[in-house]
This record gives structure tokens, sequence and C-alpha cells, in this order.
């Protein structure tokens, strides 16, 4: 197999044996931070196995699914799993098998998470599932049980300074974002892609103002960064909070900064959770 994704050479040879032996499982969950690629090697690794086109709406046995469908746009719900049960209950029309990726699994609901089990209690041997997630402990139990979790760890530095090379980045800037991006390359790439670099400055400056500023200050973004037009950058944000702290360990309150920003994200990676209420116990712990 060819791979055009970075790293992760000890998994492309897992899967590569695996595929050509006819060993690939039912189900997988692909763990890991976020944007370092999972999603992205999942969508290659249907095209390797299925020799078929590596645009995943070019492809008759791949359905991909998201949150981007629903209504609120931060779930899953039942409706996009029972597309799945249908989709998978169908034979393969170009390849061996049907693959389904489902991007952020742990954004299902309850109810789709327990749809979802249903399909995985009674798989069929020509449909192949792939969970990508950040966050694995957010799913049941008895869906973890019937999936075989792939981790995948950072990039190493090197392959973010590879990336970095011919960016057309000035050089502090780049240098910052080899130590910022904590080995995520689908980060970096997006930076460059969209000139972003001004986006992460101006959230990294607007933290360390909030530590400066008062209570009342703190509610009032509190307020602000949760509220409808802005509720869906706040993730975003959250986790550039939290690899400029990570860079900053060594500095006094940084730790405990860190832990806040580390449980904060948990919460709002979780739709049903009050997104606002912890992002005010958050602001006003700082």
């Amino acid at each position: 197999m060819e791979w055009q994704t970075l790293g992760f050479n000890k998994i492309k040879t897992f899967f590569e044996r695996t595929s050509e032996n006819g060993q690939l499982s039912h189900a997988y969950i692909f763990s890991g931070q976020e944007m370092i690629g999972k999603r992205t090697f999942a969508l290659e690794l249907v095209n390797l196995v299925n020799q078929t086109d590596p645009n995943p709406v070019f492809q008759p046995d791949c359905l991909f699914v998201d949150s981007g469908v629903s209504e609120s746009g931060q779930t899953i719900t039942i409706e996009e799993i029972r597309r799945v049960k249908n989709f998978v209950s169908l034979s393969p029309y170009a390849g061996p098998y049907k693959f389904v990726v489902i991007n952020d699994a742990h954004l299902m609901t309850t109810e789709a998470q327990n749809a979802l089990l249903k399909v995985l209690e009674e798989p069929s041997p020509s449909s192949i599932l792939i969970l990508v997630t950040a966050n694995p402990n957010s799913l049941l139990p008895t869906i973890i049980s019937r999936c075989q979790e792939i981790k995948f760890p950072p990039h190493p530095k090197r392959i973010i300074e590879d990336v970095l090379k011919n960016s057309g980045l000035p050089k502090s800037e780049a240098e910052f974002l080899a130590e910022f991006s904590n080995g995520r390359v689908g980060l970096v790439k997006t930076v460059i892609k969209e000139k972003s670099f001004g986006e992460i400055k101006n959230s990294v400056e607007e933290l360390v103002g909030l530590v400066k500023t008062d209570i009342n200050e703190r509610l009032t973004v509190a307020q602000k960064l949760t509220d409808e037009k802005n509720k869906q950058d706040l993730m975003k944000k959250v986790l550039y909070w939290t690899l400029y702290m990570r860079m900053r360990i060594n500095e006094p309150k940084a730790r405990k900064i860190l832990d806040g920003l580390v449980g904060l994200h948990k919460i709002i990676a979780q739709p049903q959770f009050n997104h606002r209420l912890a992002l005010e116990n958050f602001l006003v712990q700082l």
C-alpha cells in the first residue's frame, strides 16, 4: 500500500498485514488527540482496502457520518445511526467492504449509541465500522468492548517541522507552531491553509487577559463565548488555550489552569452538559 498520510508507520504496517491476511475486524475505535490525522487515516484506509476514489463523497461503499448534519451541529443523532444500519445491510457495490466512518463518535447521543450497539451486536461480514474520537471514554462500555481500539500517538516534532519548512510562515511563527501544536499535524496544516495563525495569537492574548481581569468581566466573556453565534468556536478556543498552557507548564499557576482546561474540554466535548456553567466555573477559578 502507498500511504499519503504522514507518520503512524506501525499502524500502517498493522493494517497492511491484516488486510492482506483477510483479518480485518468488523469495528475499530481510532482514538487519540484532536487533529493528528485519525479521520484522514480512516478515509485513506477505506480507499486502500477497497481501491476506490480517495474522496469519500465518491465512494459508494463508504458512509461518512459526523455532527454537521444534525440540527444543532453538535450531536450525532439516532437518525444518522439508522442510516448506518440501512447502509451496512446492503451488499458492497464496488469493493469487498462497506465502510462506515463516524467522525467525533463521542458526539453520538445516548440514543444513537444504543442504536449503534445493535449494529455492532450483529455485524455484517462485509461491513467495517470506524469510530474516530478524541474522547473514547464518552462511548458506552458495551460499544468499546465490541470494537478494537487503535491508539494514534502525537506526531514527533521532526514531522511537524517538515510540514512547516515550506509553509511560508515567518521563522518565529513556525517555531512557535511546532511547539504549540503538540504533534497535531492536522492543526498545523489547517493553520497554514487557512492562514489562521492570528486566530491562535488572539486566543492566547484573550486567555492572558482573562487571568488579569476581574470576575465580572470573566462572566461576561463566558456569556459571550457560549451564546448561539459563538458556541461553535468554543471548542477550538479551549483547545488553543490548553495547548498554550501546556507550553507554559513550568510557570506558577500554569498547572492549575491546565488541569482546569482539560476538565473544561471534556465537558464541552459533550453537548448534553451545560457549557456556559462549565466555562464560568473555569474562569472564576483562574
